[in-house]
């Protein structure tokens, strides 16, 4: 699984090679299934477990419903590509899920350059029918959290604040903030976190 950064990242390389697909939806469905991270109105399973086979076959889906299952597709494939690589055997790398979805956040964060027009795109979201029980508000909500992620590059303040609206991460978040800066430091960890966006469509 990946965070929502590098989710847009992954996005963009799928974008570029598909010119056709409506892009601003594709992404709102791409940062749609991790709104359960600050509601208890729907599961993982709700908004993860949906495909009997996860692929890049779009037919018939709307740009939403394309994002929301390349978001699926990337949790999936990222985990490949850093298994491949022997990701998880290097050191700081296994306790806490949540570090190096951050670092890889930090990482990647300029490859990505229409920021402000995407915060603007998740302050002022269409309503979409996303067929989750789960409140238009809570979504809005979501995304309104992202968007102010998105300000900037991550640092310690803006990841602090990020994990603290996610409930789930409150009780955790000075243990992440240290192993973040041990992980920092693996600059093999670093170089393969890297490769992820760089292979995630290969």
């Amino acid at each position: 699984m990946a965070f929502q950064i590098s989710h847009v990242v992954y996005a963009k390389k799928y974008l570029e090679q598909h010119p056709g697909m409506n892009a601003d939806l594709f992404l709102l469905g791409t940062l749609l299934p991790d709104v359960r991270r600050v509601t208890d109105e729907v599961k993982r399973k709700d908004t993860h477990v949906l495909h009997e086979e996860l692929n890049l076959e779009f037919h018939g889906a709307t740009a939403f419903e394309a994002g929301w299952k390349f978001h699926l597709w990337c949790d999936m494939r990222r985990e490949d590509i850093l298994n491949k690589h022997g990701f998880y055997s290097l050191k700081y790398t296994t306790a806490l899920d949540s570090v190096n979805k951050l670092l890889e956040d930090e990482l990647v964060y300029e490859k990505y350059q229409n920021w402000e027009k995407l915060r603007w795109l998740l302050n002022n979201p269409p309503e979409i029918k996303t067929g989750l029980d789960v409140a238009q508000e809570t979504i809005g909500r979501w995304y309104a959290i992202l968007a102010k992620y998105f300000e900037k590059k991550p640092d310690e303040k803006t990841m602090r604040a990020f994990l603290w609206k996610q409930r789930k991460l409150r009780g955790q978040i000075g243990e992440i903030i240290d192993a973040l800066k041990k992980l920092r430091e693996n600059k093999k960890a670093v170089e393969i976190l890297s490769k992820v966006s760089e292979e995630i469509l290969e």
